[in-house]
């Protein structure tokens, strides 16, 4: 939304980060039908992701703005854990699901191509 709307309007900081990762969170998943996702508490369904904060594009900033960092600098090189629904999908930066990212990649590009 906000790299949208500085293309859009030429200007910054429409969105803080509070309001994007609720955005992303509790009202995408209402706005989805889901009134029991986007919350971490008991019984909620919940995907989390952690990202690194000493990485070239996150280093740097005090801790306590750690959304800060991970809306407006981390990437998705940052990523270091991911977990949906209980199950590891990201674990130590590797894709567990796809142990072959690059050539499964490669393959899906080429039966593309073939069509």
């Amino acid at each position: 939304m906000e790299l949208n709307e500085r293309l859009s309007s030429r200007t910054r900081g429409h969105w803080t980060a509070a309001a994007l990762l609720r955005a992303a969170s509790v009202d995408g998943h209402a706005a989805l039908g889901w009134p029991d996702a986007g919350t971490i508490e008991p019984g909620a369904l919940a995907d989390l992701t952690t990202i690194a904060l000493d990485s070239v594009r996150t280093a740097g900033p005090l801790p306590r703005l750690g959304a800060e960092t991970a809306v407006f600098a981390a990437s998705a090189c940052d990523v270091r854990h991911t977990v949906v629904a209980g199950r590891h999908i990201i674990r130590d930066g590797v894709l567990t699901l796809v142990p072959d990212v690059p050539g499964a990649l490669a393959k899906a590009i080429t039966a593309v191509y073939k069509q």
